[in-house]
């Protein structure tokens, strides 16, 4: 025994050594971080970082990882430490920062679950970031401020904020440069022009004054990073090179600094000296350096502080910097032949070779390791029989522990010995529970304890035995059993069987643990679920039904829109088109023709309340589309302010138009943000007394063939309260205002929807007695080769004599709507016939040829689309062009009629342009057409065609006039048709030269030259 001791004794001396050896040859390492001892304080602590650069700058990812590190070691996860680089140095628009802004503001907000318990910020432009941008994050969160300029902060800063000025110690790295060149004449120092480079330039130049007079000093920030290079290379021998920060030259080009501060110092003809331990072996000499990793270590314990609830110092006070350190490049230290001992003494060497006790210190080691076993092996050998009595000692004291935790054991523990076949031991517990003595269970062996009944209904003998072979081979058992007890009562155990390892004999100790508890909850537990699933079924069959009620309410809803549709634009048809047609009758007196104009208006606002709900319905069922086609921006924006013009100098308010970067055409549906921008200029008009309304559209070409389009309409009104700002864009919700109650309340909730649409997003700014701002943004594909704008049409007055007499049967069960198209399509020469129903005309196209069919859709017995299919079906008869016609407002119909074998779709109203239009493309023909284009000459800017113009709307009587100026001041389309209509019988030339002023929205002008006789003959 005491031979083995030795040479146990032995082996371990010899790992001693091979220990101290490679510790000694190893280098120094760093010294280890202490262990947190506020691990559970931190738990859950979540901290962000803001980084004013991108990733990717060898310095700031230096900063980045240590700091990350530190934290970690300092009880945070990995994931509570959330780095966010800014890019502020380039990300200069504005669209971007502010998606930028509004992502930060919702991934850190408190409703996002991610709210941060502390903010580090890291340079200047991210602390400005933060206050201006972000601040709400910085409420109620405390603020890190790293390397700041250490200004004091705006008014309404929050107080907990406590920055850290940069430390770059210039002056300390000026006067080592010049302790080590004495003889040095000038200083050049590369710096770039943001911000950041522009601080350190001041400090440059505050610490340079004392040198003032013994060396000049010059700076590169004028330069290009090119020029800057080609600088450098030529200086003179007497000059140094103080490489600071480049971060933007002069022509915007961005620079990292630290890269390029290494590759300036490896293009300089003279000593190039560096602010940051980052560059120094990369080609700089060395200087008054700051320790970035150091620096990083420092905040972290300043945030482990702050989070653990001990703040780093009083809030709103300026930290103390992290200490420079003298640290130079030894190769370049022999590069440029300078004297050390002009350094401090406690400078630092980079790349210096080792010296003589580095370099033989294993030879050292192993000396004095040969002595130092020597001494230790008679120690050892002293030192041993002690140990061993002592084994002896503490092997018993375990013998006796190990009994007690197995007697005191919640479980029953028995030991099977299979070649005994019986029990070898048992616990205090297993004669509890079993009811037995130790004595009784040392004479049993499994079958004794088992019940024949077992849960897998396996034969006892055959059980037991597979289990006893699965163990011996290594396999831990668990299993349910029944247990017998000595009164023969049986209860449910849980059983591990465990093989025991001891050599010479086959043991296996079973752990019984009594499950009767257990198993009556898992009974109970079995009850209620079955409860819930009865439940869960009761709720699954009530939904069931509920959704089917929806889905039969809302196509119950789908129906009546489409029939209201149809019988509330229906009567709309005879409104409108009758009253358009009788305007050319001379039996009429101008007080009737007034009247019928009344009519007809009030018809058209009637129309666009019924379109504006069906709007609003397409929009809910989703079955609004975008119709995209080329649209000239400017001509739009003229447009669109040309219609509330009038309105505007009605009430006196200013309209202004401010638009920049347009191209000249882009694809979207131009209806749509037609009336976006008209229905929100509108509404600014109506709810505005005083002051002005100002469209503005700003677009951004990024030249990937997209135009990003900012379209806003502001106003100098009352403004809307902050409680009305989302409840406007509700369906026939209006502000509380007199004003407000003369629309339907949807014109800003399908503005909305338009918008979103387009893939866009409408929203307001609101401050009430200031005005109100709505805005929203769009992408649409530039048209690179845009298409000439079509002539305006003339009013249709004849047909040419050859194209007449074409046969049309009109088929319409609502007698109104036939006598409209007769009194229309008769006085041009077209041979008309009616029929009142699919059957009628049925008979009729079957007796006789017809060029053209005009059939309604909805009719009882057989409607437009069953009689369309009908006649497409009847090979023998030559089949005519048919037109549906209908009442309803839903595009999707115009496919399904087109589908059945239609040629064309009218919807009623029946516009009499549509209508003359489809006859063109249907029939081949050539209205004769009223001049339309005559009035273009006239010259609204007081040329030599207004006097005429004057001279003919002298031929215009009190009436006339005053009723066409009516018109034009309120921008009554409409009612300004009629006026020209009976015009056109009497003066056709001078109403088609007002016409094509309408046609082209100089309302402005028209007004002024119709206004005129009654200005002058005012007192």
């Amino acid at each position: 025994m005491k031979r083995a001791a030795l040479g146990r004794c032995c082996r371990a001396w010899l790992l001693v050594f091979a220990g101290a050896i490679t510790v000694a040859t190893a280098a120094p390492a760093a010294p280890a971080a202490s262990p947190p001892d506020n691990h559970a304080a931190l738990h859950g602590k979540r901290v962000l970082f803001l980084s004013s650069y991108d990733y990717g700058r060898a310095g700031i990812e230096s900063y980045t990882r240590t700091y990350m590190k530190a934290m970690m070691e300092g009880g945070l996860a990995g994931e509570d430490v959330v780095v966010e680089f800014l890019n502020l140095n380039t990300l200069g628009e504005p669209a971007l920062r502010a998606k930028m802004r509004e992502l930060l503001l919702l991934r850190y907000s408190e409703t996002s679950g991610h709210q941060t318990d502390l903010i580090v910020t890291l340079q200047q432009p991210a602390l400005e970031y933060l206050l201006s941008e972000l601040a709400p994050l910085a409420q109620a969160t405390p603020v890190l401020a790293i390397n700041t300029s250490g200004k004091p902060l705006p008014a309404g800063s929050p107080a907990a904020i406590w920055q850290q000025k940069a430390n770059v110690d210039f002056a300390g790295t000026l006067s080592q440069a010049m302790a080590l060149f004495p003889e040095t004449k000038q200083i050049v120092m590369a710096v770039g022009v943001s911000e950041a480079d522009q601080n350190l330039k001041r400090s440059m130049q505050q610490a340079a004054q004392a040198w003032q007079g013994r060396v000049s000093m010059r700076y590169l920030d004028g330069l290009t990073l090119a020029q800057m290079r080609l600088e450098v290379a030529q200086l003179p021998p007497d000059a140094l090179l103080v490489a600071g920060n480049v971060n933007r030259d002069v022509a915007g080009n961005l620079a990292t600094p630290v890269q390029f501060a290494a590759q300036l110092a490896r293009l300089s003809s003279v000593p190039a000296f560096g602010l940051y331990n980052a560059s120094v072996g990369q080609g700089v000499l060395g200087g008054s350096i700051l320790n970035i990793e150091k620096a990083a270590q420092q905040v972290a314990q300043w945030s482990l502080a702050q989070l653990a609830g001990k703040a780093p110092a009083a809030p709103g006070a300026l930290l103390p910097a992290s200490p420079p350190v003298p640290m130079y490049d030894w190769q370049q230290i022999q590069r440029w032949d300078a004297d050390i001992g002009r350094l401090p003494p406690h400078a630092l060497f980079l790349n210096r070779p080792p010296n003589i006790w580095q370099q033989h210190r294993v030879a050292v080691v192993l000396v004095g390791g040969v002595f130092m076993m020597m001494a230790c092996l008679l120690s050892a050998l002293l030192l041993q029989q002690r140990r061993l009595r002592q084994a002896e000692r503490e092997a018993r004291d375990s013998e006796q522990r190990f009994r007690i935790l197995v007697e005191h054991a919640p479980e029953a523990i028995l030991v099977y010995d299979l070649d005994l076949d019986r029990f070898v031991d048992a616990n205090t517990s297993a004669q509890q529970m079993l009811g037995m003595s130790r004595e009784a269970l040392l004479c049993c062996g499994p079958f004794d304890l088992y019940s024949s009944e077992q849960p897998d209904r396996m034969p006892l003998a055959l059980m037991v035995e597979e289990h006893l072979r699965r163990v011996m081979l290594g396999e831990p058992i668990l299993v349910e059993r029944n247990v017998r007890r000595s009164d023969g009562s049986v209860f449910p155990c849980e059983v591990r069987l465990v093989r025991l390892p001891m050599e010479g004999r086959r043991l296996v100790r079973s752990g019984i643990v009594d499950i009767s508890a257990r198993k009556h909850s898992e009974q109970e537990l079995l009850g209620y679920r079955d409860h819930l699933e009865e439940l869960v079924q009761q709720r699954t069959a009530a939904l069931s039904v509920a959704v089917t009620q929806a889905q039969s309410a809302n196509r119950a809803k789908s129906a009546f829109l489409a029939n209201m549709s149809h019988e509330l634009r229906t009567p709309l048809n005879s409104v409108i088109g009758f009253s358009q047609m009788m305007v050319d009758s001379s039996s009429m007196f101008e007080e009737e023709k007034h009247n019928l104009a009344i009519i007809n208006r009030a018809g058209h606002h009637l129309l666009t309340l019924i379109n504006d709900i069906l709007e609003l319905s397409k929009i809910e069922a989703g079955r609004m589309q975008l119709q995209a086609g080329p649209v000239d921006l400017n001509g739009l924006l003229d447009e669109v302010l040309e219609m509330v013009r009038m309105r505007a100098s009605d009430k006196g308010i200013a309209l202004c138009l401010e638009r920049s970067g347009v191209p000249a055409q882009v694809l979207l549906d131009g209806a749509k943000l037609r009336q976006v921008l008209l229905n929100l200029l509108s509404n600014a008009l109506k709810f505005i007394e005083r002051g002005s309304v100002t469209l503005a559209l700003d677009c951004q070409l990024p030249g990937d063939g997209q135009a990003l389009m900012a379209f806003a309409v502001s106003d100098t009104g009352s403004g809307i309260a902050e409680a009305d700002l989302e409840r406007i864009f509700e369906p026939f919700v209006q502000a509380d205002s007199s004003a407000a109650h003369a629309g339907t309340g949807l014109g800003l909730t399908i503005s909305r929807e338009f918008v979103h649409l387009m893939q866009g997003e409408l929203r307001v700014e609101s401050t009430l007695g200031q005005g109100s701002t709505f805005s929203f943004a769009l992408h649409a594909p530039l048209v690179q080769a845009p298409a000439a704008a079509a002539s305006p049409l003339g009013r249709v007055c004849r047909l040419p004599p050859s194209q007449r007499g074409r046969a049309v049967l009109v088929v319409d069960d609502d007698g109104n709507c036939r006598k409209l198209l007769a009194g229309l399509l008769t006085p041009l020469g077209f041979e008309l016939q009616e029929a009142s129903g699919g059957e009628q005309a049925q008979a009729m196209l079957t007796a006789q040829r017809f060029d053209l069919v005009l059939s309604d859709w909805r009719m009882p017995q057989m409607d437009g689309l069953a009689l369309t299919r009908w006649l497409r079906a009847q090979e023998q008869l030559v089949q005519p062009r048919l037109v549906i016609m209908t009442a309803s407002a839903f595009e999707e119909e115009k496919q399904e009629a087109l589908a059945a074998g239609a040629d064309d779709f009218l919807r009623k109203p029946i516009e009499q342009e549509h209508l003359y239009t489809m006859l063109e493309r249907q029939l081949g023909l050539r209205f004769g057409r009223a001049e339309a284009s005559t009035a273009r000459a006239v010259a609204l800017d007081g040329g030599e065609a207004a006097p005429l113009l004057h001279a003919e709307l002298a031929l215009l009587d009190m009436g006339e006039r005053t009723a066409l100026l009516e018109s034009v001041r309120a921008l009554d389309l409409r009612r300004s048709s009629i006026v020209l209509a009976s015009l056109a019988t009497r003066l056709p030339q001078l109403a088609a030269r007002i016409g094509a002023m309408l046609e082209s929205h100089q309302y402005r002008q028209l007004h002024q030259l119709l206004a005129q006789p009654e200005e002058q003959g005012q007192p």
